[in-house]
């Protein structure tokens, strides 16, 4: 019995050992004179990491986003979630829900996608942008305007249609809309509403030539699933993972509850983590490699995603050279 203890305690201290220890910091970005509150979760002790920088739904904070954050940091990546400024009636950063637009959040990202960049630990060639509902329309709209300077894209039920939900709530001549207790969802301003309510969404994404993946519920009520279809048909390098039977949250972080309304669970990250580190390995910790300026230096033939051999590569397109994807500079 005692040689059985000790070859159990020994058994649990190698494992021990070779657990993953993260840490979680407080990081904070700026815009201007506004502070913008965030947590880092990393992996200790590993430098050039990925990262992934999460942007959480409207009316909620950086807590949404943590438990994604987690799993991605022990999956080997340096994720940060953060609170949008005046994003929430519970937000740590500076500015209030009056002044905040879809385009502030835009701008909230910036600041904060240039300071991730900044860390020591952390490979700026590889970082990518995770939002949901809003902030997954936030990080499109940004990725549009970064190109080159972001390495993938991962959307949960992003929200094309904000201008559409607007327009349904407020109407035409501008004010408020929601009222906090439908939802969960906090009051928009007239300043919100004013800025988005004319706004051309599919004039605006679309464009971004790095790989995009969508995973949206199939039951989603408020942003309904034929959005992300229609995206998918837009970017050159897009999938979309349907999840049957979610509404719009994948988790009681993220207003998961909902799943209940139209017969659903409330949880299906067990379905939408796998799927999101799939595409993360795929496309950014193993990286997408650039072709060699002189082509003719390659010593077997480059294959476009259909598996056709491609003399002239394309800028921007990604292409198949000895199993690794690449892009042409």
């Amino acid at each position: 019995m005692k040689k059985f203890l000790l070859v159990f305690f020994c058994l649990l201290t190698v494992c021990g050992a070779h657990a993953t220890q993260l840490i979680e910091e407080e990081v904070y970005a700026y815009r201007d004179t506004l502070r913008i509150y965030g947590k880092m979760f990393r992996p200790e002790g590993q430098e050039m990491l990925p990262a992934v920088v999460c942007s959480h739904s409207s009316s909620l904070t950086h807590e949404a986003m943590k438990g994604y954050a987690e799993k991605l940091a022990k999956a080997g990546y340096a994720a940060y979630c953060f609170d949008f400024c005046g994003g929430s009636q519970d937000s740590r950063s500076d500015g209030s829900a009056d002044s905040m637009t879809v385009f502030t959040e835009v701008e909230d990202l910036r600041a904060v996608v240039a300071m991730v960049k900044q860390q020591d630990y952390v490979d700026s060639s590889r970082v990518v942008l995770l939002g949901s509902s809003q902030g997954g329309l936030v990080s499109a709209i940004l990725a549009e305007q970064l190109q080159d300077a972001v390495a993938s894209m991962v959307l949960f039920y992003p929200a094309f249609n904000i201008p559409e939900l607007v327009k349904m709530f407020a109407g035409l001549g501008g004010g408020s809309w929601g009222n906090g207790s439908w939802g969960g969802m906090m009051s928009m301003s007239e300043k919100f509403v004013n800025t988005i309510k004319d706004y051309d969404v599919w004039s605006n994404i679309g464009t971004f030539s790095r790989p995009v993946c969508i995973v949206h519920g199939t039951s989603d009520f408020i942003v309904p699933i034929s959005n992300s279809e229609k995206a998918v048909q837009l970017y050159p390098h897009a999938e979309l993972h349907p999840i049957q039977g979610a509404n719009h949250g994948f988790n009681d972080a993220n207003l998961g509850g909902m799943g209940s309304i139209m017969g659903g669970q409330t949880d299906y990250d067990d379905q939408v983590v796998p799927v999101v580190l799939s595409f993360l390995k795929e496309n950014v910790t193993l990286g997408i490699h650039q072709l060699p300026a002189d082509m003719k230096s390659l010593s077997s033939h480059i294959y476009n995603l259909r598996g056709q051999v491609i003399s002239v590569p394309r800028q921007g397109e990604i292409y198949i050279h000895e199993g690794r994807k690449m892009t042409c500079p």
